[in-house]
């Protein structure tokens, strides 16, 4: 289940079957799962995957990095009970067009455009992540 605009009212946030008070946010935080194994393994396929694609693979890895990572955050209450968890709604179809921007901006700028590359993918991909029940 999302939470949606329409459930945050003044004084409490309605998630499912939970109700969090807002004067409890500061409670609240965020647990990180993806565990060094996991982070090894991806960048073993990814430079797999980037040599056979010529570099290509490069541009898709980063979104997929950032999106294995929001994948397995858990947002946790005081007590570190799991409450809700982060999922990035980015699919391949919204890399394309992004992606193919960052070639252009790579080429123009003789490489340069690389440098913010990084920021603005982290930044699509937070703008598409939203919290669901865990």
């Amino acid at each position: 289940m999302l939470i949606s605009r329409k459930t945050i009212m003044a004084s409490n946030i309605e998630y499912g079957d939970q109700t969090i008070a807002l004067s409890k946010l500061s409670d609240i935080s965020l647990k990180c799962e993806y565990s060094l194994l996991s982070a090894i393994l991806y960048i073993i396929l990814w430079v797999i995957i980037s040599a056979l694609t010529l570099g290509l693979g490069l541009y898709f890895a980063t979104y997929y990095f950032y999106r294995a990572i929001i994948n397995k955050t858990y947002v946790v209450n005081a007590n570190g009970e799991r409450i809700g968890r982060l999922q990035c709604e980015l699919g391949l179809g919204g890399m394309f067009g992004h992606i193919l921007l960052w070639i252009a901006i790579t080429v123009l700028t003789l490489g340069i455009g690389l440098i913010f590359y990084m920021f603005r993918t982290l930044r699509l991909c937070l703008s598409k992540t939203r919290m669901v029940q865990p």
